[in-house]
């Protein structure tokens, strides 16, 4: 966070630091502003969530028409990709 914070950008530090892909960076500095720390920490992607959750999850998406990281960054899940992919813990 403090290299992005004095100014690097997103793609030398994820050059610099062998991230395959600046938006993680990126990711990472939205779940900052928003959480700080504590959004940032690792947690187990095996996390069950009750259908109601699973339910105002989508509903909220489709009625905002947002991505699945705009999305997981709403209701602070850690990993988009997995947790809300058809088939998966979500």
């Amino acid at each position: 966070m403090t290299e992005y914070i004095s100014g690097k950008g997103s793609t030398s530090l994820a050059k610099k630091h062998g991230i395959s892909n600046d938006s993680i960076v990126l990711n990472w500095v939205h779940r900052f502003n928003r959480y700080g720390i504590e959004g940032l920490r690792l947690r187990f992607i095996d996390q069950e969530y009750s259908s109601q959750f699973k339910v105002d999850v989508l509903n909220w998406r489709k009625q905002n028409r947002a991505s699945l990281p705009i999305t997981a960054l709403h209701f602070n899940l850690s990993s988009p990709q997995y947790e809300l992919a058809v088939g998966t813990s979500f």
